[in-house]
């Protein structure tokens, strides 16, 4: 019997409009995701590297006092970093994390010393603070969509001359063993701030690849519109997370005013700019809708190892910046390309490669040359 194409044949064998950079497509897309595992993976060879190497070099750097004093320098930055990279992760950020410790540490000077009220309740008092300037935060950005970076630059300046109005730039001390235990004891052979970290660290991994919540944040930063319209609360999960960010803040004033057994008005200066850093460096999207929290650990210890190794080399601390500045631009070179590679179109899943078309196409054609 006869055959002939029919209009179905014809339809499915016409050749279609295909996109030029298909196969390029698909290997960039293979590409992202190494340079998505690479950006924490391969800050944490990285680390090990540069481990290696002042131990190497020193050997006072691989002990056991040495390896507590560098968990106690990157605690303080990381417990404030876990909120931050959410914050960052979801298309937000926050620069008042700084002015909001000492805001939170002058409250409690205020509070214990001025006042005469417990270290209980100044301490209680000094946490409500830091979360209500992360509510403040939150609601101008979150719901009445202020510019984040204008909003917290603004809490930048505010909170901490509040701090200072507050103090009248003197520093409170004196607050008994108790208190200093929170900054200078240890739990389980670790210091009490690293333990502290180390518990914020694990319940922050629970909450972004256990819970919906990391999907959540990636997908508010990746495309807020098409967030909103799977179910997305893409209001109050930023406001939350202002939140968490602005008590992590008041925690770390808390636990320098700790450490130093005094509130001072110079506490966290520069703190957000260190948080930012690691966050940065750990590969979380400054514009959002990529990142990993592993990749945070090893930004701030990076940067911690970095900073410890350069003092028992005795090298300038200005180095420091110098490196962390130049880590920081090859981390912004290669976030640069994930996204110009992310930007290259890929082929439909029901598009075939012209060489099955073509193949299709000359059998068609023999069959219909012998009828």
């Amino acid at each position: 019997m006869p055959q002939t194409a029919t209009a179905a044949d014809a339809d499915r064998l016409t050749p279609r409009p295909r996109r030029k950079s298909s196969r390029a497509g698909a290997r960039s897309r293979r590409m992202l995701s190494h340079i998505g595992a690479y950006q924490s993976g391969g800050l944490f060879v990285a680390l090990i590297a540069l481990s290696a190497f002042f131990t190497a070099n020193s050997a006072r750097f691989l002990t056991t006092n040495n390896i507590k004093v560098i968990l106690l320098q990157v605690a303080l930055v990381g417990i404030v970093a876990i909120p931050g990279a959410m914050l960052l992760l979801s298309g937000y950020l926050d620069l008042s994390v700084g002015s909001v410790a000492v805001l939170a540490a002058a409250v409690f000077g205020e509070m214990a010393k001025i006042q005469h009220t417990s270290v209980g309740v100044a301490v209680v008092l000094a946490l409500v603070v830091g979360a209500a300037w992360g509510a403040l935060n939150g609601g101008l950005v979150a719901y009445l969509r202020f510019s984040p970076v204008v909003v917290t630059l603004g809490g930048f300046a505010a909170a901490r001359g509040v701090a200072q109005a507050l103090t009248e730039n003197e520093t409170r001390t004196g607050f008994g063993d108790t208190f200093g235990k929170l900054g200078n004891s240890t739990v389980l052979g670790l210091p009490t701030p690293a333990a502290l970290f180390i518990l914020l660290f694990a319940v922050g991994v629970y909450l972004w690849y256990a819970t919906p919540l990391g999907r959540h944040l990636t997908a508010i930063g990746a495309d807020e519109v098409a967030a909103r319209s799977v179910g997305v609360s893409v209001k109050r999960i930023p406001f939350a997370t202002y939140v968490s960010s602005g008590l992590a803040a008041a925690v770390v004033g808390l636990v320098l005013t700790s450490e130093l057994d005094g509130a001072s008005p110079s506490i966290g200066e520069g703190l957000e700019l260190q948080v930012l850093t690691a966050i940065l460096l750990g590969g979380v999207a400054f514009s959002g809708g990529r990142g990993s929290l592993w990749g945070v650990l090893f930004g701030v210890l990076f940067i911690g190892v970095l900073q410890n190794g350069l003092v028992l080399l005795n090298v300038g601390p200005y180095y420091v910046n110098i490196a962390v500045g130049a880590v920081l631009l090859v981390v912004a070179g290669v976030d640069v390309v994930y996204q110009r590679l992310e930007r290259i179109p890929l082929p439909a899943p029901d598009d075939p490669e012209p060489s099955v078309r073509g193949r299709e196409a000359a059998k068609l054609g023999d069959q219909e040359g012998t009828q």
